[in-house]
């Protein structure tokens, strides 16, 4: 299949008078897995169908290989395209449902059949092929849009939340194939999706968008150690955000003050010397427990809590603890013959800093 890298710039969309994406700049490898990532109304569908050419930008262009796509009919673009819903014709088998592309492009008969039935094979679908949309199941209907969609031998393929609509286990097995289908075949593709577990465990890059502006690309690990805002953080993953402020005390160190952790000291030169307010991001990962009355050491920052709940996963156990008026959540490994700690029971915390990040300004802020 072709392969194509795509470039963004400035591109800006406005709706019955509200701005909808600006000033969106975005570069997208050949070949790699790329995902958009944030809350309803982010702007990441709208995205989509401007790159498939189902709404038109006002500002910026959209640059598929050395093709200019703005100007572009959609049938032009060499850009798929699968739907949440999938839509397929319910009046069509899934041979029929396959060859529709093809058909429109006016192809010759022979050469139909065979990207159809080769296509059909990579997908397990050639036991299915004379079935109808509603005899099919959940995640057969999204291989047969996927299909559908990769028949055309786009040079880029977008996919607006395919898996949204099926069952966890379902979900969980069509996103293997789906990423092990994307290698093998090398194709370009953008997926769409509010699930950060799904972004993360499936794109080679992630871009975060929020209120139709990007605040962050990069790999799953890169937004994950190292995010530039709070929305960021709590995009991927779970944070702990605790807010507060520093003080520089000396040379080469300083204060954080919350009202959850009270005074500690940390190393200026880890964040370098500002002072105000700030809030403390850490992952629950990054916070130990211990009984309360465990020896204190310089390496961590000290908290004293209790247990206000705790959910058993299997492989961790997650527990919300109460600190001062704060709940922070914390994992910890479960280990057999290791009793979970019961809620009401005093604990000490230690917080990593070095896992932690400080990011400047109110937690109000923050939120805008």
């Amino acid at each position: 299949m072709n392969r194509s890298a795509l470039n963004i710039n400035g591109l800006s969309y406005t709706r019955q008078g509200v701005e909808i994406l600006r000033n969106i700049d975005l570069f997208v490898e050949q070949g790699e897995f790329f995902a958009l990532l944030g809350p309803s109304g982010s702007g990441k569908t709208t995205l989509l169908r401007l790159l498939a050419g189902l709404d038109h930008a006002q500002k910026g262009e959209m640059i598929l290989g050395k093709r200019l796509l703005n100007e572009l009919p959609p049938w032009e673009r060499d850009v798929g395209l699968v739907f949440q819903g999938f839509s397929l014709w319910p009046h069509m088998s899934v041979m029929e449902n396959i060859a529709f592309g093809l058909q429109e492009r006016r192809l010759d008969r022979k050469d139909i059949q065979y990207r159809v039935e080769s296509i059909m094979e990579l997908l397990g679908l050639r036991p299915l092929k004379d079935f109808y949309p509603h005899q099919l199941s959940g995640g057969q209907q999204q291989r047969v849009a996927l299909a559908r969609a990769l028949v055309i031998q786009p040079k880029l393929l977008l996919l607006d939340e395919p898996l949204s609509n099926l069952e966890h286990p379902l979900r969980l097995q069509m996103r293997r194939d789906l990423r092990l289908l994307q290698r093998k075949l090398g194709i370009t593709m953008i997926l769409v999706t509010h699930d950060q577990e799904e972004a993360l465990s499936i794109a080679d890059r992630i871009a975060i968008i929020r209120d139709g502006e990007i605040h962050q690309v990069g790999t799953p690990s890169a937004l994950y150690d190292f995010p530039v805002s709070t929305f960021v953080a709590q995009s991927i993953g779970m944070a702990n955000l605790i807010p507060g402020k520093i003080s520089q005390e000396a040379a080469h160190t300083c204060s954080f003050y919350s009202d959850a952790l009270g005074y500690q000291r940390i190393d200026s030169n880890l964040i370098g010397r500002r002072e105000g307010n700030a809030v403390l991001c850490i992952r629950p990962h990054a916070i130990d427990l211990f009984p309360i009355d465990a020896v204190r050491d310089g390496c961590y920052l000290w908290a004293e809590g209790i247990v206000e709940s705790l959910e058993f996963t299997g492989n961790a156990i997650f527990y919300q603890i109460k600190v001062g008026e704060q709940l922070l959540c914390i994992s910890q490994p479960h280990l057999i013959g290791v009793a979970a700690t019961p809620a009401g029971t005093p604990v000490l915390l230690a917080l990593d800093f070095a896992q932690a990040r400080i990011f400047f300004g109110s937690s109000e802020e923050m939120a805008q």
